[in-house]
């Protein structure tokens, strides 16, 4: 148990220090060296360095200069971890307000024009290339009736009712028990999916930082402009693909949840009524 423990504490050390520690330091880095170029040095910091370069400065002063530059890191990289959950919570739509409702309200009425679109077109029988053109561009905006006022948050809230029409099954409450009877490759997968998302929310964490330390040196403001665009892409992508990993667990394992809650699937398929004895198990009256 000991020495589970003991490595336990050397990857959660190991975790810390990259993900906090390292950027946090390039970003202080930055920033120190962005203020001396634009307002001088740090109050007391030519006493320091003069002590450094003849070799006066105490043991005690490299320890608190190596210390505050560790705790100043850390401070960075939880800064910018908040700023990514903000980010994250952004992307993913859940606003209160009008703001979001509006927004909301404009996706759907897009999505409503391109659908009826795609459907006089395919009453009038376009040829199939142009209907997976308007296809096309009817899922650009969302798989489902938009509920949320951004294309990533529709992407997840999309998954929900795809699988609640195709199978009948509530996913909110059947996910964790699909989750526990996933083969072990599948879970790892899903769990990368899910790794990417946060890593592009915390780049874009990092972005804000970078882009509010520009009012110390400019430079650091394109930067953190560069570093978030990047973020808004790849986290566009990394949402998209864990919504289809998701979707795919589902329509792949959905027969073992059924199972695995007693439920028989004669044919192997799951349909709307094996989903909505599945859905009326896991939500036990709820």
């Amino acid at each position: 148990m000991n020495s589970f423990l003991n490595e336990l504490a050397k990857q959660l050390a190991g975790k810390w220090v990259s993900l906090l520690v390292v950027p946090g330091a390039l970003f202080v880095a930055s920033v120190v060296v962005g203020w001396r170029m634009h307002f001088g040095s740090w109050p007391g910091s030519d006493h320091f360095v003069a002590a450094l370069q003849q070799g006066r400065a105490s043991g005690g002063q490299l320890a608190a200069a190596a210390l505050g530059a560790v705790l100043l890191s850390a401070w960075a990289g939880l800064l910018a971890q908040g700023a990514g959950r903000a980010v994250h919570w952004l992307w993913l739509g859940q606003w209160p307000g009008r703001t979001g409702e509006a927004l909301a309200d404009r996706r759907r009425r897009r999505w409503a024009r391109a659908q009826e679109g795609y459907e006089q077109a395919y009453r009038q029988g376009q040829s199939d290339e142009t209907l997976a053109q308007l296809a096309y561009r009817r899922n650009r905006i969302a798989l489902a009736p938009p509920t949320r006022p951004t294309r990533m948050g529709d992407s997840i809230a999309a998954l929900s009712t795809r699988v609640g029409i195709e199978y009948g099954l509530d996913l909110e409450h059947g996910w964790p028990r699909l989750w526990l009877v996933l083969p072990e490759e599948v879970r790892a997968v899903l769990d990368e999916s899910r790794d990417a998302v946060n890593r592009s929310a915390a780049v874009a964490g990092w972005g804000v930082l970078y882009i509010l330390a520009g009012a110390v040196w400019w430079p650091l403001g394109p930067a953190g402009l560069g570093a978030l665009l990047t973020a808004v892409v790849r986290g566009r992508s990394a949402v998209t693909n864990l919504a289809q990993l998701m979707e795919s667990a589902v329509d792949l394992h959905g027969a073992s949840l059924a199972t695995s809650l007693g439920i028989p699937v004669p044919d192997g398929r799951v349909t709307p009524e094996i989903g909505r004895e599945v859905t009326r198990v896991v939500r036990k009256g709820a």
